[in-house]
């Protein structure tokens, strides 16, 4: 009461009211003091806030304080105002007892529903005025007197007037608060107030002047009392969030589930002992249902309803038991063809039927989550090898034999399975043995699809396999953090006569490790190109050569021709011609005559047609090509004519054993030939020893490039 009713405009009138001014609760305890009495009685307010009126004036006598408890008691019976027209009353000022004269004014205070909650008591020292009055008259000037308690009854009133308003507009606030309130009285919890929103929750019942347990019996079995009975006991205030509370908001009608964050504040009274129990809180149902379907969402595949990948590595690790875990990585063959000839309905159709499959074939305690894509992973705790070999192949059997109809078309559909094991006897963890079934599953489709492979600690293949894959890891992670590392070998000339031969340079990647160790391609390249990483790859070192290029014209000089290496994967790409154009348009510097791209023979011949018209369009905006690795394909010579390159890059291989091999020289004898007639330029590849310098100049080869020439170098 005393937080209420001294806010806003009645404590701005109280406090600068000229009359002095105390408010008294029913106890007659002092709850507010104006600086007008403050100045009156000569006490600080601090001194006089909490205590009882008569322990601050205990008076002179007992006829003196009689005369005013007489007044308070009248108000408090009557709950109509009581004036004292004059009051010889002793105050103590600085440690003397001093008589002075009052006329004191006495008014109820009620609260909005008409409960008397104290006393707003207005006094004026009217002593000098007696003794004025003593000394001219010999009597008191009773019209001076009255007319001082006219003007006190007024403000009196007007206080009266702000206090009820400021009460009513508070019962306004906490009638219409957007949280539940209510307020329970003794050990029995008895409903003495509550608000709309507590109304609302508890189904419009009629609870006020009603034990809870009486009006709400549902809340009994649900521990709400007894958490009550706990505060009420202890003095400790209860904190709950998001708690579920089954409520009857009709009489007969169905339970209803809500969640409630809720707060039980214990009241005290003046000695702290606790009297009632002060209860907010939030109807957060729909809040909390929402958070609800959030999280779903978030920890499951929105298409099949199975969990995803990252709730599947969370509840991996609540399995229990020793082992040995079996986790099965299922990958659907060939859906991609579905996906993208019939589209994503079909595919998605196709998921669906999988997944309901699956789930069928689960045990109870199965984890069971699609990874993205056409990807399952199952896992059965507590399997060994041969259960889970028999698992993998009846799930096989049981995809294929799905009859998948799409659009009155009917598609077989199979299954790659890759087994591994985690926990005992081999101590893997969930994820070092998921990454061996992922590797086991890819070996599977490798070898024909439809099948399972089981990785087991012996299996070199999958291990294999594996290695790989953390290569294709191992390089996104380098492209990423830019430790791509671009190296340069020198491509040597061997014609004499010319006074300023052309610099020519092959652009060779590296990448370094994050402990600082730099790996070669050869543990890398082979990777990116099995599992499709090549053509990223590709465009990468294109973009850091010419950002290279760019930054060296910058400073002084003319760069050399660069040879980049692309596989045929990345030259045929629909989208590589437009990557090239936008890379000169962001390096400008950048002349295509200076570029010479490599593609090698194999990847040439596996779509001639393809590779030739690729080459064409780059050729014509100024680009160079050559031939790699040329003699180690089949039919070379024939499809030779077909292919607009520059450059033939002969194969080490036959260059290096041209030593002791008279074929290898015939051949390479060979290859020049053509190449000259077709105004075509050779290289020799593989030369590591002087030794092969003079025999290749003797067989008029344009250039080589080997170790015995040129070790590459960091760029």
């Amino acid at each position: 009461m005393l937080t209420a009713i001294t806010r806003e405009g009645f404590k701005v009138a109280f406090e600068d009211a000229p009359c002095p001014a105390l408010l008294l609760d029913c106890n007659l305890t002092v709850l507010a003091c104006n600086s007008a009495y403050e100045h009156a009685v000569h006490k600080d307010r601090a001194a006089m806030l909490g205590r009882q009126i008569f322990d601050i004036f205990p008076g002179s006598d007992d006829q003196q304080s009689e005369i005013m408890r007489d007044s308070y008691q009248r108000v408090m019976d009557s709950g109509k105002p009581h004036h004292i027209s004059q009051i010889q009353y002793s105050i103590a000022a600085k440690g003397v007892h001093e008589e002075r004269y009052w006329t004191v004014s006495n008014t109820p205070v009620f609260d909005g529903d008409s409960v008397l909650r104290g006393i707003l008591h207005c006094a004026a020292d009217v002593t000098e005025l007696v003794r004025n009055d003593h000394q001219d008259s010999g009597s008191l000037d009773v019209a001076l007197i009255a007319g001082q308690q006219a003007t006190t009854q007024r403000w009196t009133r007007n206080i009266q007037n702000i206090l009820q308003s400021e009460i009513q507009r508070l019962q306004q606030l906490f009638k219409q608060a957007p949280g539940f309130i209510c307020v329970l009285q003794g050990p029995n919890h008895v409903l003495e107030l509550a608000n709309d929103a507590y109304y609302q929750l508890a189904g419009h019942r009629t609870i006020i002047g009603q034990p809870l347990a009486k009006v709400m019996p549902e809340v009994i079995e649900q521990g709400f009392l007894a958490k009550l009975d706990r505060v009420y006991t202890t003095g400790t205030p209860f904190v709950g969030r998001a708690m579920p509370i089954k409520l009857q908001r009709e009489a007969g009608g169905e339970f209803e589930q809500h969640f409630i964050d809720l707060i039980y504040q214990p009241i005290l009274d003046a000695t702290h002992a606790v009297t009632g129990i002060f209860v907010q809180g939030n109807d957060v149902t729909e809040a909390y249902e929402l958070g609800q379907e959030i999280a779903y969402q978030a920890a499951h595949d929105s298409l099949t309803g199975l969990i995803n990948r990252r709730e599947f590595t969370e509840r991996t690790q609540h399995i229990a038991g020793p082992g040995p875990h079996a986790l099965l990585y299922m990958d659907i063959d060939h859906f991609k063809i579905i996906n993208d000839r019939r589209g994503h309905a079909a595919g998605n159709s196709l998921l669906i039927q999988v997944a309901n499959l699956l789930t069928t074939a689960c045990a109870d305690d199965d984890l069971l989550a699609r990874f993205g894509g056409d990807e399952f992973v199952l896992v059965r705790p507590n399997c060994g090898p041969d259960d889970a070999l028999e698992l993998a192949n009846r799930l096989c059997a049981a995809i294929e034999n799905i009859d998948f109809m799409w659009q009155d078309r009917r598609y077989g559909i199979t299954l790659s399975v890759g087994v591994a094991f985690a926990g005992e006897p081999d101590g893997l963890s969930f994820e070092s043995a998921l990454a061996q079934a992922d590797a086991a599953c890819f070996l599977a489709k490798e070898k024909g699809r439809n099948r399972v492979q089981v990785s087991l600690p012996s299996d070199e293949e999958v291990r294999q396999q594996q290695q790989d894959m953390d290569s294709v890891t191992r390089l996104k992670d380098a492209m990423r953090e830019d430790r791509v590392l671009l190296y340069a070998q020198r491509i040597v000339p061997f014609h004499a006569g010319r006074d300023k031969p052309e610099v020519f340079c092959e652009v060779l990647a590296r990448i370094q490790d994050l402990d600082g160790t730099v790996v070669l391609p050869g543990a890398f390249i082979p990777a990116a190109e099995r599992f499709g990483l090549i053509e990223e790859f590709d465009r990468h070192i294109v973009r850091k050569t010419f950002a290279h290029i760019q930054a060296q014209s910058l400073l002084a000089g003319e760069p050399p021709c660069y040879f980049i290496n692309l596989s045929g994967i990345t030259l045929s790409a629909p989208g590589f011609l437009a990557f090239v154009e936008a890379s000169l348009e962001t390096y400008p510097l950048v002349t295509s005559s200076r570029i010479c791209f490599e593609v090698t023979e194999t990847a040439a011949l596996s779509n001639v047609k393809r590779t030739a018209d690729a080459m064409q369009r780059l050729i014509a905006m100024g680009f160079q090509f050559a031939l790699d690795d040329f003699g180690r394909g089949m039919a070379s010579f024939t499809y030779l004519r077909h292919l607009p390159v520059h450059y033939v890059k002969i194969d080490g291989e036959f260059v290096k054993a041209i030593l002791d091999q008279p074929a290898s020289a015939i051949i390479v004898e060979a290859v020049i030939k053509v190449a000259q007639t077709m105004n075509m330029r050779t290289i020799a590849e593989s030369v590591e020893s002087e030794a092969l310098i003079p025999l290749l100049k003797s067989l008029h080869i344009d250039y080589a490039q080997g170790f015995a020439l040129h070790k590459p170098a960091p760029i």
